[in-house]
Formats: structure tokens, sequence, C-alpha cells
């Protein structure tokens, strides 16, 4: 439940002079960057596919689009493979290396398409009513599976065109279904033969074939809503006989299953049992055929994912987050050996894929400083090589510079946070100081690049109009183990917020943060906390409240994670009406005095847009300066380029107004 960083004004001399002059970070000029969605290495390990997403807002188009691109694996003779103004994404090699399966919008529906690499265009093989989701080939390179989700039936059809569509909530769920199409084989009518696999009252989430082209082992879940997946588990389907056995199937959350190489053994992320959101998860190994299973060695965060089997079968791959960075782990079979395959990192890792031979990753690094780009590196040592830049014209200039800064909380115990300096910064001056709690609670400030084209918060601004920017990761993050992850059950507002609180005191000791210039922002479980600090201190000038939980019963009888606040609660709203309470910032909302700034996504089903005009009408009511800015279509993160945009802009002049004293916009 996270989203990143924001954008504002200030009142000295210097600040004004400089935002005559063209931002180069401004909100309008974030959203010309590009970001890399996918890059996989060829079977072969000579060529590199990867993906280029860029945000398209031309006249009435408000989106994002990938196009895919072909390069060798020193980053030479980089070919454009797809182009247009409809999204190409997740491209993936046929096993043989010849040709590229991907996914694209260009008729409507997001559809499967297939491209030879020695020449023709790309062909469209499958015809979809609703869209694919993942796919992949099988090892021969005969078939490729896919996920889709269920259309309507024409009676649900003509429903709704009658205007008699009504339905009983949670009876009709239209499941995601597994699907395999053969490649070269054709029915009756001259079309690619396929079949549906998964005729089960499942919902498919993720799957992997087995080395001999026969099974498919999936995880599944009651439902696609976002709550049953945590409780989701395995099963394996034949796919000529569509005879079906289960793998896993407990009271723990068992995900992710990847065939071993020589096919004997499924590799599995498996929860504690019962379920504990934010809780342990580890790599459990067990036999295709049934058997025992074996339990890998934990990592240090206790929270991984799960990413792929060495060449050999003799490793299972990992990553994980690790503190403000992430960290890929090698675990041997035995149950104890585990070795850090990316140490000696300092960049940010991510979007990682191993090839289908095991030999090669394919990856995305980036730092504060460093938008991400393209790098491959063999398995056999961490040896980055980077492959592409596509953000030449805007990162070639100045950064602002942000810093790892650590600071004891109110009980002794140590918080990381990430500190962005204003862009001029001079060494005596006193800046005013944005204070940004993460989302979660148990997400994570990385030490991603400070500029995004979906930040509502744009971090990159701030720090370019004179601004600091504190981004602390208090107990109940993730990256920091799960004693550090849980610490804040049945505590939210409690030591969290000393913890933030805390660092927000040493930045001021340390003599950099004006604090009669302070404000606060942010988004989801960065909303509630900042709804919380506004109901409990009057410290902030102005507040940024993005999509946040101000009531916590109302939050989980109407979200889409029911299981998420009693887990953290360790009980019902029913159960204990006065712990939920103490705990939800509404019941203090008769504290705020602090101007607010809310924003919420009309089609939030994770946090409804419900908390929010709770809370902007308390606010009005009581005569605090307050603007609720609601975002038609958008569900918990805005995803619309001018949505986002919108987000930012307002934002500025909130900031604008009451930190820097310009009423323009207001």
């Amino acid at each position: 439940m996270r989203i990143k960083s924001f954008t504002e004004i200030f009142i000295f001399a210097p600040f004004f002079i400089f935002a005559q002059n063209k931002s180069r970070w401004s909100p309008e000029e974030c959203l010309k960057l590009k970001n890399i969605s996918s890059v996989r290495v060829s079977p072969d390990g000579k060529k590199v596919l990867y993906a280029v997403r860029e945000a398209v807002m031309a006249g009435e188009r408000s989106e994002y689009v990938n196009q895919v691109f072909l390069c060798n694996t020193d980053g030479s003779n980089t070919i454009q493979l797809t182009k247009g103004d409809k999204n190409n994404s997740n491209p993936k090699w046929s096993p043989d290396g010849n040709r590229v399966a991907f996914v694209s919008n260009r008729d409507g529906k997001n559809n499967l398409y297939l491209l030879p690499l020695n020449g023709g265009e790309a062909e469209k093989i499958t015809d979809v009513k609703t869209g694919v989701n993942n796919f992949d080939w099988s090892p021969d390179g005969k078939m490729i599976a896919y996920i889709m989700t269920d259309a309507e039936s024409d009676n649900e059809e003509k429903s709704k065109k009658e205007k008699n569509d009504w339905y009983y909530y949670d009876d009709s769920i239209r499941q995601n279904r597994l699907y395999v199409l053969w490649v070269n084989e054709n029915d009756t009518a001259g079309k690619r033969k396929w079949k549906k696999l998964s005729l089960e009252n499942r919902n498919i989430i993720s799957f992997d074939w087995s080395p001999d082209n026969k099974w498919i082992a999936y995880a599944h879940s009651k439902s696609p809503l976002a709550n049953y997946s945590v409780y989701s588990d395995i099963a394996m389907i034949n796919v000529n006989s569509g005879e079906v056995r289960n793998v896993a199937n407990t009271g723990a959350g068992e995900s992710d299953p990847l065939f071993s190489p020589d096919g004997k053994s499924i590799a599995y992320l498996c929860s504690e049992n019962p379920v504990v959101w934010g809780g342990k998860n580890f790599i459990s190994i067990v036999p295709a055929m049934g058997g025992p299973v074996k339990k890998l060695a934990s990592t240090p965060n206790d929270l991984t994912n799960l990413l792929g089997w060495s060449h050999d079968g003799m490793y299972v791959y990992v990553g994980e987050n690790n503190k403000t960075l992430f960290s890929i782990y090698q675990l041997g079979l035995d149950g104890k050996e585990i070795t850090e395959w990316s140490k000696g990192c300092s960049d940010l890792i991510g979007a990682f894929s191993l090839n289908n031979t095991g030999t090669y990753w394919g990856f995305v690094l980036q730092n504060t400083n460093k938008p991400g780009e393209a790098y491959i590196s063999a398995i056999s040592a961490y040896s980055p090589v980077k492959i592409s830049d596509i953000n030449v014209a805007l990162a070639a200039g100045s950064v602002p510079r942000t810093e790892l800064i650590k600071w004891k909380s109110f009980d002794g115990t140590e918080i990381e946070g990430l500190l962005t300096f204003p862009l001029n910064y001079e060494a005596g001056k006193k800046y005013p100081l944005i204070l940004n709690p993460h989302g979660g609670p148990a997400g994570v400030y990385s030490q991603s690049f400070i500029a995004s084209n979906q930040a509502v918060y744009p971090i990159a601004s701030l720090a370019e109009n004179g601004i600091f920017i504190l981004r602390p990761n208090p107990r109940g993050s993730t990256g920091y183990g799960v004693v550090f992850r849980l610490a804040n059950q049945r505590d939210w507002g409690g030591s969290d917020f000393k913890d933030i609180m805390s660092g927000l005191d040493h930045v001021i000791k340390m003599g950099l943060a004006d604090p009669d210039k302070l404000g606060v922002m942010g988004w989801s479980y960065g909303g509630f906390m900042s709804s919380w600090i506004v109901g409990h201190t009057d410290r902030f000038k102005a507040a940024s409240i993005g999509a946040p939980v101000v009531d916590l019963s109302f939050q989980n009888m109407t979200d889409d994670i029911p299981g998420f606040l009693p887990s953290y609660m360790k009980t019902d709203p029913w159960a204990d009406w006065a712990l939920y309470d103490s705990h939800s910032p509404l019941r203090f909302v008769q504290n705020v005095k602090t101007p607010v700034m809310l924003q919420h996504g009309e089609a939030d089903a994770r946090v409804p847009i419900g908390n929010s005009l709770m809370f902007y009408h308390a606010l009005q009511r009581k005569g605090v300066p307050v603007r609720l800015l609601a975002l038609p279509r958008q569900p918990h993160g805005p995803n619309e380029p001018k949505m986002v945009l919108k987000a930012a802009q307002s934002n500025l002049e909130w900031f604008e107004k009451y930190l820097a004293g310009n009423k323009k916009g207001f």
C-alpha cells in the first residue's frame, strides 16, 4: 500500500530567483522520464530484449505505453522492435531464441503477438474478449500458456443493455483462468488450436511449465480479490488429460511454484500457518509427484520473492528488501546454505528476470541520483553490464542529493531514513522540510531515483525549490527483519509515530530544517500517519494526505483485503471497537488545526474514498482549511499520467500557499 513522493515552493529570495527559470524537475518534466519495465536475456546469452515505458498525454490520451527493444549483450546494435501509439509489453523469448512473444493492445484488447526475428511482421495469435494477463512458452516452444479473465456471458451482456444487471455480491465472480495455445497447430477453422485448462472455480495467480511440457504447476485462490491471494494454494494440471493434482494446500499461503530443471521438484513461497499479514515467508521444496516438504534457509528479512533455479538445479534464487536496498540470495537445497549473490551492489536492483537456460540475469539498476537503466549479468557472479541509455537528456543535469541518515528513537531503537537536500543547499541556512511517511505499513523507502513519472509527490521538484524531504523507515517497515516489521501490531500511530517524529527532531537538531516551516505528506498508510500526525500536533503548516485510512473499522469492512487489519490488530473490529477507535485518526479530528489537502481515487478498492470524505466533511464543518481532489477512474495509486500530473501540481500549489505565502492557485 504505498506510493512515492512530491512537489512545492518556498520563501527565501534565492528561491524566487530560481523559480523564474525553467524547472528541470517540475512535475511536467518528471512525466517525460522513461522506465525500463522488463529485461530478458536470450537463451544463448547473446541478445537482450527490454521494454521501455513512458507517459502519453496527447489529446484525449492519458496512459503509460511500452515499446520493445532488442540489442546485443554489450548494449550495441539496439533496434526498436515495436512502434506506434499502442502498448507493447512483457516480451519473452521462444526457447530456440528465434521468436518473441509479447502482449499488445493494438487491436483494443490485450492479445498475444508473435514476432519472428529473422524478418516479418508481428502476428496476432489470440483473439480474446477480455485480455491476456501473464503468459509463458512451453520448454519445447510448441505451446504458450496464458491467463485470461472470464468474459461476460451472452445473458450478462443482454441484461446490461436492458439495465437489468442486478447481481448478488460475490455470487458471480469472474475468475482468471489458465489457457494453452498451440503455436504451430490449427483447428478446423484454420485458427490456432487452444483450450481452457483450468475448469475448477479457481482464480489462477501464477504458473510454471514442467521441463517435459506435460504439466503446469499453478498458484490459485478463491477469487481475484486481493485478500484471497494471500491464502493461495498450489496445484498442477496435465496439459493433455486435464488431470489435476494438489501440490500444496494447507492453512499457509503457498504461491509462485517453479519446477526444478529436471522436473522432479517444485520450489514455492510459503507463509506462516496461519497467515500473518506482514509476517514471515520462506522457500519450500516438494517432490513434483508428492512427498515430504523441505524448508530452505531463512533469509535476513524473512519476506522474500522466488526468482528462479540455477541451471544445474543445485540452488534456488530469491530476492528481498535489505534496508534501503534489495539483495538477491542463493539458497542451497540442503536447507542451510545461503549466499548473497548481489553482494557489493550499492545500487537498487529490481525488475529482475532469469533467462530460461538459467545462465543470465536481466535487471534494472538505479540510485537516488541515477535513473533506472537495463543491465545484465552472468549468473556465475554479480558483474553488471549496462545495455540501455534511455534518459540521457533528462538525467544529464544536476540532481538533488539524498543521504541515508540514522537516529535513535524514544526507546533507543535505531531508525533509518532518506534525507533529500535542496538542490542549491547552502551550509548554515535553515530550509523548510516536508516529512513524508511511506505506505504499507510494511513498505520501505529504498534508494531509488528521486524523480519519477508516476509520483504524486515528486521529491526532485520539492528539492529543486529549496525544500528538505525526510522519508523515514519507522518500525513496521520491511527490510529490517520480521520483528521490526511486526513491531506496530496493535500499535498504529504509537511507536511508529514516535519513530517518525524523532527523525524530524533529529534533522532540526542538525541545524538543517526551519521548525516554523514544516509540512507533512503521505499516501495510503502514509496517509493514515499524516492524518494521525495532524490530530496529535500543531507543528505543521500544511498537510497533503493521499488515500488515507482514517477510520479503521470502516476501512476493514469496506476494503478489498478484509484479512489485513484483523491480522495487524489481532482481532476483528466488533470484538474490540475501542481498540480500532483508539487507532483511528478520525477520532482525533477535533484536534486538527493544520490546513489539509486530500487526494483520493474514486475507484480505490484498497482504501475506499469514504475515508477521505469523512475527514473532509469533519474538517470542513470545523472550519479548518481543507480541499479534496477526487481522481475519477483511479485505483489506490493513480495510473493515468494526467491524473498523476494534476495531483502533483495541486500539491505544489497547496504548499506554495502555506509554506511560501503565495496564494496563487486557491
